[in-house]
């Protein structure tokens, strides 16, 4: 028994299942961290390159308050001549060399933490401060009151202005091309990231399929070994061979069916021995069946000698039956005519009654509403009234009003009559209607009662009826019992010697299926 067979195969393919499963979780762990890699270096690499994008925009911006600073001064000497404005572009010219100085000490904070050297950033700072000494010491030269000190200030410091915008130029371009450089870098580094991650998955994936086709071809031979030696173990029961022992010790489903051949085998073999034991004696008890048969014959020839006179008697008294039920079911057939007539004369009162409590009730509910249309009238009445007297008290101006209500007035008391003519002309059809649904109903009630006395006298013609055909259906099953009984007896001459031939095959059959069972091996050869 190998180690796989000691597991289910449920068991063995569920276990695969779960380790493809893993194999899938670890490449998608290894891919996840693959990509959270790629993701850091790329957030690293976006971020140094905003660093570096910063320091270039300061350094331009060094480099745009330099100059701004330099027209400062230009503005100085060309505006100075008064005292307001030599102060104000003094001030802007101080301001403006400040700005650089800290535009410079921003830029070398920024190169320092971007790793740059400074020693360029440091000595442009220098430069500058020299430069404004210069210019400080120069402008102790200029005189407001004379126009041409300022050609000679300028010329003090001409050309002084150079070296240090050359610096600040050149650190522009040292930081344009360190963020160039290091944008490359970046690049290389990430393409680097990415084949590692792409190496490793590859790596982790195949590592997972060769493992995975390893797996499945032992499963694979651990379940269709054991079913081959199954299907080899039926094609021997299927020649007749039940002589093989079947054992198994697998624990798995196939060790089971060949468990379960085993058992079948056993079985076949006791059921194979019995076969033939029973054949050997069927073979006896036929010979004494037929024995039997014959003395069988005789007695069933006496029985239907007497079967025949019986049979004679009986067809007689079944005349007589008859005649009597067709008497009984016309007499049914009458009286059930005779109730239905009855049944509907009273459905017919029934629906005049139904009828005239409908009538009754509309009259009431016409008197209801005469009564409504009565009050109606009576309190247009009583409005037209009071229309008149306010009418009346307008004077001339409600003069058309008056005569209006006047004739409201009229129709109201022509409506409170013809009101008045209705509910007496209802009141007087509703007495007749009730004395008309009176006598119905006392109708109704003689013929529920005649409905009763026909249904009594049906009950009873139906129950005479009833108990001849029921007499007359005994009858004749007794007259067909007694037919049967004679048609059997008859046969049963026919059937005995039938029963002898039929015992005669049955022995020939116990041979021939004896004959068969010695298609089976008990014993091994």
């Amino acid at each position: 028994m190998t180690l796989l067979s000691r597991f289910r195969i449920a068991t063995r393919l569920a276990a695969l299942g779960l380790l493809l499963l893993a194999a899938t979780v670890i490449v998608g762990a290894e891919g996840w961290r693959g990509l959270a890699r790629m993701n850091d270096f790329q957030r690293q690499a976006a971020q140094t390159a905003q660093a570096y994008a910063a320091a270039a925009d300061t350094a331009r911006v060094a480099q745009v308050d330099f100059k701004r600073q330099v027209q400062e001064w230009k503005d100085l000497l060309l505006r100075g001549a008064d005292p307001a404005a030599f102060d104000k572009y003094r001030a802007g010219f101080t301001t403006m060399a400040g700005t650089v100085d800290g535009d410079l000490a921003s830029l070398r904070k920024q190169m320092a933490a971007l790793g740059m050297p400074v020693a360029e950033v440091d000595a442009a700072t220098t430069t500058h401060a020299d430069l404004l000494v210069k210019y400080t010491g120069a402008l102790a030269q200029y005189k407001s009151t004379d126009a041409a000190s300022a050609h000679v200030v300028d010329g003090l410091v001409k050309g002084i202005d150079r070296p240090p915008t050359a610096a600040i130029d050149s650190i522009v371009d040292h930081v344009r091309q360190a963020a160039a450089t290091s944008a490359r870098q970046l690049q290389d580094a990430s393409t680097a990231v990415y084949r590692q991650v792409l190496v490793l998955l590859a790596s982790v994936v195949l590592g997972a399929v060769l493992l995975g086709i390893a797996i499945t071809v032992l499963l694979a031979r651990s379940i269709t070994r054991p079913i081959a030696h199954a299907v080899g173990v039926a094609e021997a029961v299927a020649d007749g061979d039940l002589s093989s022992e079947i054992t198994s010790t697998s624990r798995d489903e196939t060790g089971l069916l060949l468990q379960a051949l085993g058992r079948m085998n056993t079985r076949l073999r006791d059921v194979v021995a019995t076969i033939r034991q029973g054949a050997d004696e069927i073979s006896l008890a036929t010979g004494e069946i037929a024995e039997g048969n014959l003395d069988l014959s005789s007695r069933t020839s006496e029985q239907a000698a007497a079967l025949e006179e019986t049979a004679s008697s009986m067809q007689e008294f079944t005349s007589s039956v008859h005649a009597n039920a067709a008497s009984a079911r016309e007499a049914r057939v009458a009286a059930e005519q005779s109730l239905a007539g009855a049944r509907e004369g009273e459905g017919a009162m029934r629906d005049a009654v139904v009828a005239m409590d409908r009538i009754a009730g509309v009259a009431t509910r016409i008197t209801e509403i005469t009564e409504t249309i009565e009050r109606i009238a009576s309190q247009t009445h009583i409005l037209a009234l009071n229309a008149a007297v306010e009418a009346a008290r307008a004077g001339e101006a409600g003069r058309g009003f008056h005569i209006v209500a006047g004739e409201v007035r009229v129709l109201a008391s022509h409506s409170k009559t013809a009101a008045g003519q209705i509910r007496a002309l209802v009141q007087e059809s509703s007495e007749t209607i009730a004395d008309g649904a009176q006598r119905i109903g006392a109708a109704g009630e003689r013929m529920e009662g005649l409905a009763r006395d026909v249904d009594r006298v049906t009950h009873a013609v139906r129950a005479i009826a009833t108990l001849s055909d029921t007499q007359a259906t005994g009858i004749l099953q007794v007259n067909e019992a007694v037919r049967q009984i004679d048609e059997v007896t008859q046969s049963n001459s026919a059937l005995v010697e039938e029963a002898a031939a039929a015992a005669d095959a049955v022995k020939s059959r116990a041979r021939g299926l004896v004959d068969s069972v010695a298609f089976f091996r008990m014993e091994a050869a």
